[in-house]
C-alpha cells in the first residue's frame, strides 16, 4: 500500500494506493463542533442528501444514474466521535481498470460532487416531497428508539451521569426537535456545514492518485478555509461518590447499565491497553471475567458486556435481567472490577486477548473501507497504524493491564427496571 498526502488550500486529499480490492472508497469528511441542536438537524440532512440532487431530483433517478455508472454507490452519513461532529458523504466504486470507459472515474466522482454540492433545493428549501419521506422514516427511527429498553437505558445512564456532557446528547433528537425542521432551516444547516466545517477527503484502491486529485479539484470547489481546532475528547466528570437512579422500563427484564471514567490514561494507553482490559474484563465473550461470574456462576443474566468509549473517556457495562437480580449482579460486577485491578487474570488470559486483537486487526486489513478509516484516526489522532498497533499489542504486560485499571473509576448505577410478568 502507498500512503500519499495532497494539499489542496482548502482541504487535504489522503490517499492509499492498493490493488487488494476490486472497489475503491471515497469519503468527504467534514468535522466541526458538537452542538446540540444541530445534531438531529445534520441526521436529516445526511439522508436528504442521500436520497436526491438537483440533476437527479428523486430516488429513483439518482438510484438510475448509480446504475449507469456500474452500480456505484453515494450516500451521506452523520455520527458524533467524542466533541467532534464527523460529517461524512461517502463514494463506492468498482476500480477503473475493470471497467472499459475511459470517462467512468470522472462521471462517478461528478457523481459525488453534485450530491454534495447542488442538492435538490428551490428558493432556498429542500424539496418538500423528499423532505418529508426522510421525516416520516426519522420519526419511525425515534419511535423504534423510545420501545427500546436496552438503548434508552444506556441514554438514560448518561443523563444521569451529565445531562450538561456532550455524551449525553441525542443524535436523532426528539419528535418535537424533529418538528422544528422544516426545508428552509435544514438548507441553512446545509450552508453553515459548508461554511464553517472544515473538510479533507479520503481515498483508498487502484487508481492513479494523482489523476483522481485533479479530478477532485476539478469537482469539489470548496472556497471556505476553516481551520477547525478540535479535541475529541469529552473530559466527563469524575466523582467521589457514585451517582445511582432507577426508572420503570416497559420490558419484562430490568436492563443495567453501570459507567466508569477512564481518568488521566496516556495515549499508549488509550490505544492500546484500554482495549485489552476491556476485553479481559467485559468484551470478550465467554471468556470474560464479567461473562464467566456473572452469567455462568451464577447465572443472573443471558448475556453481560462492557464497551470502551475512547472518545468519551467511559466504560460502558450493560446486561439485561430479572428485577431481583440487579443488586446481586452490581455487587459482582464491582467485585469483578476489582480484581481486574489487584490482577487476578492469567498470563494465558492476557495472552488470549492480545491474540484476539491481532485477530481483529488482520480481519480489518481485509477491509477496505476499515483500513481508510485507520488511516482517517491517523491523521486526526495519530492513531499507530496497522502494524505499529500489532508490535505495540503484543508489548502488553500484566502490569500494562493493572496499571490502566486502577484509573479506571465507577461513575454511574443506573437501572431500568423491568415491569414484570
Amino acid at each position: 500500500m502507498k500512503y500519499k498526502e495532497y494539499k489542496c488550500n482548502s482541504y487535504n486529499v489522503y490517499t492509499v494506493k492498493t490493488n487488494r480490492f476490486k472497489t475503491s472508497h471515497i469519503e468527504l469528511i467534514f468535522r466541526g463542533e458538537v452542538k446540540k441542536d444541530l445534531l438531529p438537524e445534520l441526521v436529516f440532512l445526511a439522508d436528504v442528501l442521500s436520497e436526491s440532487s438537483k440533476n437527479y431530483p428523486s430516488k429513483r433517478s439518482l438510484m438510475i444514474r448509480f446504475e449507469e455508472l456500474y452500480k456505484i454507490s453515494c450516500y451521506a452519513t452523520s455520527l458524533r466521535i467524542g466533541s467532534t461532529m464527523d460529517f461524512h458523504v461517502s463514494l463506492d466504486l468498482i476500480n477503473p481498470k475493470y471497467i472499459n470507459d475511459a470517462d467512468y472515474l470522472e462521471n462517478a466522482i461528478k457523481t459525488l460532487f453534485e450530491i454534495v454540492l447542488n442538492p435538490n433545493v428551490e428558493n432556498e428549501e429542500f424539496d418538500t416531497v423528499v423532505f418529508n419521506n426522510v421525516k416520516t422514516r426519522l420519526y419511525r427511527e425515534i419511535k423504534s428508539l423510545e420501545e427500546n429498553d436496552m438503548k434508552q437505558s444506556i441514554k438514560k445512564a448518561f443523563k444521569l451521569m451529565d445531562s450538561d456532557s456532550i455524551t449525553s446528547y441525542d443524535l436523532l433528537g426528539t419528535k418535537e426537535q424533529l418538528d422544528e425542521i422544516t426545508p428552509a432551516s435544514l438548507y441553512k444547516t446545509y450552508k453553515n456545514l459548508l461554511k464553517n466545517f472544515s473538510s479533507d477527503i479520503f481515498a483508498i484502491g487502484d487508481m492513479d492518485m494523482d489523476s483522481l486529485v485533479k479530478l477532485i479539484k476539478k469537482y469539489y470547489k470548496n472556497r471556505y478555509i476553516n481551520e477547525f481546532t478540535y479535541n475529541y475528547y469529552v473530559d466527563n466528570k469524575v466523582r467521589n461518590s457514585v451517582k445511582k437512579g432507577e426508572e420503570i422500563g416497559s420490558s419484562v427484564q430490568a436492563n443495567l447499565v453501570m459507567l466508569f471514567n477512564l481518568d488521566n490514561l496516556e495515549k499508549r494507553e488509550r490505544d492500546i491497553t484500554m482495549h485489552v482490559f476491556n476485553y479481559l474484563f467485559g468484551s470478550g465473550g465467554l471468556t470474560s471475567k464479567l461473562y464467566r461470574s456473572i452469567r455462568e456462576k451464577y447465572s443472573l443474566c443471558y448475556n453481560i458486556n462492557s464497551l470502551y468509549l475512547k472518545y468519551d473517556k467511559l466504560l460502558l457495562v450493560h446486561t439485561s435481567l430479572e428485577n431481583e437480580n440487579v443488586s446481586k449482579a452490581i455487587n459482582l460486577a464491582k467485585k469483578d472490577f476489582k480484581s481486574m485491578q489487584h490482577g487476578e487474570f492469567t498470563t494465558e488470559e492476557l495472552n488470549d486477548a492480545i491474540s484476539n486483537m491481532l485477530v481483529s486487526i488482520d480481519m480489518s486489513s481485509d477491509n477496505n473501507i476499515s483500513i481508510i478509516n485507520n488511516y482517517v484516526f491517523k491523521v486526526y489522532d495519530n492513531l499507530p497504524d496497522l502494524d505499529e498497533r500489532k508490535k505495540l499489542f503484543k508489548e502488553v504486560t500484566k502490569n500494562d493491564v493493572i496499571n490502566v485499571a486502577k484509573k479506571i473509576k465507577l461513575n454511574t448505577i443506573f437501572v431500568l427496571k423491568g415491569k414484570g410478568e
